[in-house]
């Protein structure tokens, strides 16, 4: 039982007080990635979302230091294997004061990375590996890094770097999320065309924040999150057909709560193929949460939206079954609601 509670334990970070103010930057779709933190915590994990390490000494200390030098993936050379590689052999360094190397070459790392310069002082690497190397030793078996793309280059390095310590890429996951990329219809030459950058108070203004987040967790992390903002939030646009979905449930239920009778009537074919999905949710979000990947359950939603909406216009002069209508409602409500942080509206009384 001990060890199934460790397998669940995530240190999960994500950088706060980005600088960077239009959507290139990738921060504000950063912003969005506390759905993550739901997810996670919505299934079997259990999460610490602090970004700081609250029992942390300074590190790198004198134990890390002892645990590093009986490793066989550092040593200490004037310059680097692949450097040393290149070298001619007339040339000798043998005197020459020498740096401390991590081989994350050998983890695909371009070349291998300094520790600690000749002169004694530590690299930020070096600072870096000691921090998560002690997170891993207070008992978590996994952490997520999620950094805008001002880190490209340096997760490759680091994720390196604690495979030489002995941690796997499951284990240790660095995620550089991709930015926005805007788009929008252009009358003039019936295309669609690219559009330069905005502040996020102006795209909100555009589109709403309901379709900034929709968008923004509708791709994968790892990849450029389109928004076309002409169509964004508008009528029969992705998110529209999902909220529509929510709302239309709960104009049928406000109807029908006093006219269902106590009769079971067989599900129609697209009924039973809509039950199927309710039913595959717990599954979705597993999945969500274990590949860190929000867009799943989006996809599922639309999917759920698509055969809902063909359901409802079915049975259309019939009485609904009641109970498929609470749980699609409720469940298109949670996943809105409850893990995407995104409205789901209801008709007036």
């Amino acid at each position: 039982m001990l060890q199934s509670i460790q397998a669940s334990k995530i240190w999960f970070s994500i950088l706060e007080n980005l600088p960077e103010t239009t959507i290139s930057s990738g921060g504000v779709r950063s912003e969005f990635i506390n759905v993550l933190n739901t997810l996670l915590q919505s299934t079997s994990y259990s999460v610490n979302t602090n970004n700081t390490n609250p029992n942390q000494p300074s590190l790198p200390n004198s134990e890390f230091i002892d645990f590093l030098e009986k490793s066989n993936q550092l040593y200490r050379s004037c310059v680097s294997r692949q450097l040393a590689a290149d070298l001619s052999p007339d040339i000798e360094l043998k005197d020459e004061p020498k740096d401390w190397f991590i081989k994350t070459a050998d983890f695909g790392d371009e070349c291998d990375r300094v520790l600690q310069h000749r002169d004694g002082e530590f690299t930020q690497l070096l600072e870096d590996i000691a921090c998560y190397h002690q997170i891993f030793q207070q008992g978590y078996n996994k952490i997520i890094l999620l950094r805008p793309p001002t880190y490209t280059g340096y997760d490759i390095q680091l994720t390196a770097a604690m495979q030489c310590l002995g941690y796997t890429k499951e284990q240790f996951q660095f995620i550089i999320v991709q930015p926005i990329k805007l788009c929008a219809f252009h009358k003039a030459t019936q295309e669609i065309h690219a559009l330069p950058d905005l502040a996020t108070e102006e795209l909100i203004s555009a589109i709403g924040m309901d379709a900034l987040r929709w968008y923004s967790l509708r791709v994968p992390l790892t990849s450029v999150a389109p928004i076309n903002i002409s169509t964004a939030g508008q009528a029969n646009d992705s998110l529209y057909l999902v909220q529509s979905a929510h709302f239309r449930c709960c104009k049928l239920l406000q109807q029908a709560n006093q006219e269902i009778k106590a009769e079971v009537f067989p599900l129609l074919p697209i009924a039973e193929k809509l039950d199927s999905l309710l039913q595959a949710v717990p599954q979705i979000l597993e999945q969500s949460a274990n590949e860190i990947a929000p867009y799943l359950v989006i996809q599922h939603l639309e999917v759920i939206s698509e055969i809902c909406h063909q359901w409802l216009d079915s049975i259309s002069l019939q009485i609904p079954d009641y109970a498929l209508l609470l749980a699609t409602k409720q469940t298109i409500f949670d996943l809105l609601v409850n893990i995407l942080n995104v409205t789901a509206p209801e008709p007036s009384n």
